[in-house]
């Protein structure tokens, strides 16, 4: 995934419940501190959060991506996710895993009734 961190851009780092990215760094290169002394690293993160909230629009889908130019979300019609073909490479190989179905259907649950 690290081609997908390395910049700011559309081309986000798709992750579902329970998934974990892990980030580490070679501190080598960072001057030691004094005695006593403590360093705190600060995470600086660019993207959004679908949360799965049935009361969210298109909580159950990953689709329709959010995009940095969007004027909200969901965005109206005419504009769209960026279709040139480095984003349509980006999301045939990284926007590939089905997504985990959290929320039976009524008519499944009905079933399971009878």
């Amino acid at each position: 995934m690290r081609e997908l961190l390395d910049q700011i851009d559309d081309r986000l780092v798709i992750m579902g419940s329970g998934d974990e990215l892990r980030l580490s760094l070679d501190a080598a290169s960072i001057p030691p501190l004094p005695t006593g002394w403590f360093r705190d690293f600060l995470l600086l993160v660019d993207g959004w959060a679908k949360d799965r909230d049935a009361n969210t629009a298109y909580s159950q889908t990953v689709e329709p991506l959010p995009f940095h130019a969007m004027s909200r979300y969901p965005y109206p019609a005419p504009e769209a996710y960026p279709n040139d073909p480095a984003d349509e490479a980006y999301r045939k190989e990284w926007n590939t895993r089905p997504a985990l179905r959290l929320i039976r259907s009524l008519a499944d649950a009905g079933a399971d009734a009878r």
